[in-house]
């Protein structure tokens, strides 16, 4: 099923939080209630019009090691080596489909 495309203000957080829930391999609602984070609120973080809070993005760092760093700004440095790996290339193969979905070479 293809993702809704993310146009939000805050689409780069997004688009960082939907790779962490791809390398975990769970869905929307799976990902949020494991680390106790109401849905409604993840999903609005999914799409990009609303900034992910502080407590909710901490509860994701307790739950999934997943570093304040890399869900606000994208630093890769503190996440663990081969989650970091593989958030990278999770991240390339998304904005890889998005250029190609503009018919972008």
């Amino acid at each position: 099923m293809k993702q809704k495309e993310i146009t939000g203000r805050y689409a780069d957080i997004a688009l960082r939080l939907r790779a962490a829930r791809a390398y975990f391999d769970m869905s929307q609602k799976e990902f949020a209630e494991a680390a106790d984070v109401q849905q409604k609120s993840y999903n609005q973080w999914e799409s990009g019009d609303f900034r992910a809070s502080i407590q909710g993005a901490i509860k994701l760092r307790e739950r999934y090691g997943i570093s304040l760093d890399f869900i606000y700004v994208g630093n890769m440095d503190a996440l663990p080596t081969k989650m970091s790996n593989a958030l990278t290339s999770i991240l390339r193969e998304s904005a890889s489909n998005k250029s190609n979905d503009r018919g972008e070479a």
